[in-house]
């Protein structure tokens, strides 16, 4: 009995030491290299920094163009910056100006921590604001067009704020305390225990409950129309996700299906994806929806 007993604790011991570990891993993200510029690419852009609310302060890339009838806002994924989702969006150059940054904890950007979209929306907030606060962009529309965590942050955003006249999402969660039980579902039962002892966690370090910052409760209140992109072969973010959060957004909606693992943008590439994209902001940020009245 004793040695069962012992068993039992010293089991304890290992599965809380193995999420504190992989959870401060998680919450203290490495910082991946910038691997590429709009330079590269031979696109004109200048070096940016804004600040947010709570005083952090974003790098970030503009990519202005004369030809421009709007702002697309381009948000990043976990763990990376913003260069991981440059190539697969210079095919909205020129028709739109562009806007990348590094979210807090990420990249070229100030922050310790990664709040998984708990304070990430105020980043985006920033990011308007620095767009407003230009004299010869102020009344530019502004597009937003997010990847994995950038698209859960997209919405989040798109439900705080007016300012926001269209939004892309490819491969957005809708429940993060779920992605959480996923990301530890090779351990069979046990990925409940470590998915609830990585909730709190996040509680004792964030001051806050990740279900806050799960989209299928924001989604309803977003101001502006969305697209939803995902992939039903998606190995990380099941394509159910995508079906809830359809589900749930406001009219105008529209929900495209592609192919392809979470972490590859390769369908970007494609002429299917980029003429989708290009026409739905292309529909909602034109000159002649300048009147276009919001939800």
């Amino acid at each position: 009995m004793k040695i069962f007993v012992r068993i039992i604790i010293d089991a304890t011991v290992i599965i809380f030491a193995l999420v504190i570990i992989t959870g401060w891993r998680a919450l203290v993200p490495p910082r991946m290299p910038i691997s590429l510029t709009p330079q590269d690419y031979g696109l004109p852009y200048k070096d940016v920094m804004f600040e947010t609310q709570d005083s952090v302060r974003l790098k970030g890339w503009f990519i202005h163009s004369e030809k421009s009838q709007a702002v697309i806002i381009c948000l990043h994924g976990y763990p990376g910056n913003k260069s991981d989702i440059l190539p697969a969006l210079v095919f909205l150059y020129p028709e739109f100006s562009l806007l990348f940054f590094d979210f807090r904890a990420h990249g070229e950007s100030e922050g310790r921590y990664t709040y998984f979209g708990l304070k990430e929306f105020l980043d985006v907030e920033a990011a308007i604001r620095h767009i407003k606060n230009n004299e010869n962009l102020k009344d530019k529309k502004i597009g937003l067009w997010g990847y994995s965590m950038g698209g859960a942050v997209g919405i989040k955003a798109s439900s705080e704020y007016k300012n926001i006249d269209a939004i892309v999402t490819d491969s957005a969660f809708a429940n993060f305390p779920e992605m959480i039980i996923y990301y530890y579902k090779q351990l069979g039962p046990l990925k409940y225990i470590f998915g609830g002892i990585a909730r709190v966690l996040g509680r004792a370090v964030l001051k806050s409950d990740f279900i806050q910052n799960s989209p299928e409760y924001a989604i309803g209140n977003i101001k502006c129309p969305i697209l939803i992109i995902h992939s039903v072969t998606d190995d990380f973010v099941p394509y159910t996700h995508a079906e809830r959060l359809f589900e749930k957004a406001p009219e105008p909606k529209e929900l495209m299906e592609v192919k392809g693992d979470h972490s590859g943008l390769d369908r970007a590439f494609t002429e299917e994806y980029q003429s989708k994209v290009s026409s739905f902001f292309s529909s909602y940020l034109s000159d002649t929806n300048k009147n276009k009245e919001h939800k």
